[in-house]
C-alpha cells in the first residue's frame, strides 16, 4: 500500500489550518482534489482521520496518532529532497577536517557551530594529528581539509 505525498501533505495542512477549503488554498488545489486525496488515504489506511460531522473537520483519535507518523514522513521527504538537490548542487555530503595537534584555534567551536547552522545535513568529522600526519591526510584523501600552522613549503 502506498500513499500519495500530496494526500499526506493535504491532511497535514487541514490538520494544521482546520479546514479542507484553508488546506486547498494554500496547496493551490481545488477542494474537490483535497477531499477526495484524503477519502483515497481513509480507504487505503482503512481509517476515519476527520470528524466531520460539524462545520469545520475535527482530527478523530486515530487521525491524531497518523498525524505524528505523516509529519514523520513529511520531514523525512523534505530531507530527501534536501539531500538530492545538495548532491546535484555538488555539495558534498561529508566533510573529514584533519587539525594539527600543535595548533589551538581559538575561534574552532563558534566556527564549527557555523558550519553545523549552515549546513545541517553535513556529515561532518574531525581529526587530531601530528602536523606531518595532517599534511599526509590530506594528500591521501583521508581528509577533506587540513587546518594548521603556515610553514614555507608543503609538500606536492
Amino acid at each position: 500500500m502506498s500513499y500519495s505525498p500530496e494526500a499526506l501533505e493535504a491532511f497535514a495542512q487541514i490538520a494544521a489550518l482546520g479546514s479542507f477549503s484553508a488546506a486547498a488554498r494554500r496547496l493551490g488545489k481545488s477542494q474537490s482534489t483535497i477531499s477526495e486525496a484524503i477519502a483515497r488515504l481513509e480507504i487505503d489506511l482503512g481509517l476515519e482521520l476527520f470528524d466531520r460531522s460539524s462545520r469545520q473537520p475535527v482530527l478523530t483519535e486515530a487521525g491524531r496518532v497518523m498525524l505524528g507518523r505523516v509529519d514523520d514522513l513529511l520531514c523525512a521527504s523534505d530531507r530527501l529532497r534536501r539531500a538530492a538537490a545538495r548532491l546535484a548542487a555538488g555539495v558534498e555530503p561529508r566533510l573529514t577536517l584533519v587539525l594539527s595537534d600543535a595548533n589551538q584555534f581559538a575561534d574552532f567551536e563558534r566556527l564549527m557551530t557555523e558550519l553545523d547552522q549552515r549546513f545541517p545535513e553535513l556529515e561532518m568529522e574531525c581529526v587530531f594529528a601530528e602536523h606531518g600526519d595532517a599534511i599526509s591526510l590530506v594528500q591521501s584523501g583521508r581528509a577533506s581539509l587540513g587546518l594548521l600552522s603556515a610553514q614555507a613549503s608543503y609538500p606536492p
